[in-house]
């Protein structure tokens, strides 16, 4: 028979602390501390793909993360009241995301095989408790944030969604995301071709060819050659018997 623990040891008291600092950074008010009774999950999310979970960094130090996920309902009446998404590097939350709010959505679900994608957020962002059921789908979150360069492409990243129920207790969940700079590169490509003024003519070689404006080169007649030319002639011509002139 299963008996319930009577304290807390010291990195499950940490762990205790920190969420309810958590709580106290979103306004959220919390009791006494003390020993949580144990309790099944009502809710569970879990990753169903590794190979398309990113974060993208997004122009304007903003970051987009993806996660294809499946969430499983045990016990009805579970009502979302708070969700925040957290990465390794700072204390910032990320939100879920609205596909309306930015430009920037298209291309995050862009290269996910189902697009558009069953979007996991509209169930925990609902103003209905949630019934029993067992949905897959893709979690879409963004927020203020950059990605360390210490952090390159491809490698990868633990993000952790928390979310707060109607009993005011805490769900935690990790997905293993990897870092994508790819909608950043475009967008900085896109800024430097917008930047080109009309008519440049890039420069080729070490050096390559002056800037120079159509219309600017002179033109010169082959049928008239220059005085330059005919001195050269005249000097180079050897004196003869016939072309020496009489004194």
């Amino acid at each position: 028979m299963p008996t319930r623990k009577s304290k807390l040891t010291k990195t499950e008291e940490q762990e205790y602390r920190t969420r309810l600092s958590w709580l106290e950074k979103m306004s959220i008010p919390i009791g006494p501390a003390g020993d949580p009774s144990p309790e099944p999950d009502r809710l569970t999310l879990e990753q169903t793909d590794y190979e398309w979970a990113q974060i993208y960094q997004l122009p304007w130090g903003k970051v987009g993360v993806v996660v294809p996920a499946k969430m499983i309902v045990l016990t009805s009446g579970i009502l979302i009241t708070a969700v925040a998404l957290t990465t390794p590097w700072d204390d910032r939350l990320l939100e879920l995301w609205d596909p309306e709010e930015s430009s920037d959505y298209e291309g995050v679900i862009g290269s996910l095989y189902h697009s558009p994608p069953r979007l996991l957020n509209p169930y925990l962002e609902r103003e209905l408790p949630l019934d029993v059921r067992q949905v897959e789908g893709v979690l879409i979150t963004h927020g203020q944030s950059s990605i360390p360069s210490k952090y390159p492409d491809e490698s990868p990243v633990t993000v952790k969604l928390l979310l707060i129920d109607e009993r005011r207790k805490e769900l935690s969940f990790d997905f293993r995301v990897q870092v994508d700079r790819s909608i950043m590169h475009k967008w900085e490509r896109r800024q430097r071709e917008r930047l080109e003024p009309a008519g440049w003519i890039k420069r080729t070689g070490l050096f390559g060819p002056a800037r120079r404006q159509p219309g600017d080169q002179k033109s010169v007649s082959p049928e008239k050659p220059s005085s330059s030319r005919k001195l050269a002639v005249s000097i180079t011509q050897p004196v003869t018997q016939e072309t020496r002139k009489p004194n």
